[in-house]
């Protein structure tokens, strides 16, 4: 398969409406606990409207017992009473806490990969870790100028590396072969021996050629991804069109609706003798 043909593929699926796995395959003949009844899934909650683990509760909680105790108390009731109402009140009146929550979270991520960033530099580039290392007492504000500056540099080749060893390998190297070109190029334009400038432009010529190969093996890696992706997407596909033809067979239908009157109609408040 051509790779255009696969982009096609990957867009026509997006535009189809991205079908999700279902659990039942055309071969089983009973529903999954909640079978066909289950809602659609719907788009991705934001952070707000997730919900909410006991810990974080617990935390905003705390804060907000401080700030405004009365609420506190009130809300403590409530959720015993009525959880679900609880739980809309508490996102409103919890807010500055949950938010303060939120920021330290995101700050704590920043910090931890910041200081794997580092750690990384200080792997492959020593030299530039020592010179930011010495600007961090020196010029604190200077300092963070020249870390952001090494992460635009080395951000990519440092994430690359984490999730897929081989593309941080090709991105690496690629990115010294770039310093060696401005390098040649530049001793081209000063040189004034032609058998230098010869031998010049030899070794340019080699980064070049050598470029040129991890440029493509770079975009065979991508390939290889996007591949592995429609590969995901076919199985999702299938399984959905499975469960489509298992749900239009008329036996699955009759047993999927007795199952559900009996589950909406079910004494809920019998007599457990066990």
């Amino acid at each position: 398969m051509q790779l255009h043909r696969v982009a096609a593929l990957l867009a026509g699926i997006a535009l189809a409406g991205g079908m999700t796995a279902a659990t039942p395959a055309a071969a089983e003949s009973q529903p999954s606990k909640e079978g066909i009844w289950q809602d659609e899934p719907r788009q991705p909650r934001s952070w707000w409207n997730r919900g909410l683990s006991d810990e974080t509760i617990e935390r905003a909680m705390k804060g907000l017992r401080q700030r405004d105790p009365a609420t506190a108390k009130r809300l403590a009731e409530l959720r015993k009473k009525d959880p679900e109402q609880f739980k809309i009140e508490f996102r409103e009146q919890a807010r500055p806490e949950i938010e303060q929550i939120l920021r330290e979270y995101w700050e704590g991520r920043r910090q931890r990969r910041n200081a794997e960033f580092l750690d990384w530099l200080k792997a492959n580039y020593p030299k530039e870790h020592q010179k930011l290392t010495g600007l961090k007492e020196r010029d604190p504000s200077l300092y963070v100028k020249s870390f952001d500056h090494l992460m635009d540099q080395y951000g990519a080749i440092f994430e690359a590396e984490r999730s897929n060893p081989e593309l941080g390998a090709v991105l690496k190297e690629n990115f010294e072969l770039k310093r060696r070109r401005d390098e040649l190029c530049a001793g081209l334009h000063h040189e004034k021996s032609e058998a230098k400038k010869q031998a010049l432009g030899m070794e340019l010529q080699e980064v070049v050629a050598r470029r040129y190969d991890l440029i493509v093996r770079r975009k065979e890696i991508t390939y290889e991804q996007l591949l592995k992706k429609l590969e995901e997407l076919q199985a999702q596909v299938r399984q959905s069109r499975d469960e489509i033809a298992t749900y239009k067979d008329d036996r699955i239908k009759q047993e999927n609706v007795r199952q559900r009157l009996q589950a909406l109609t079910r004494n809920k408040s019998r007599f457990k003798w066990d």
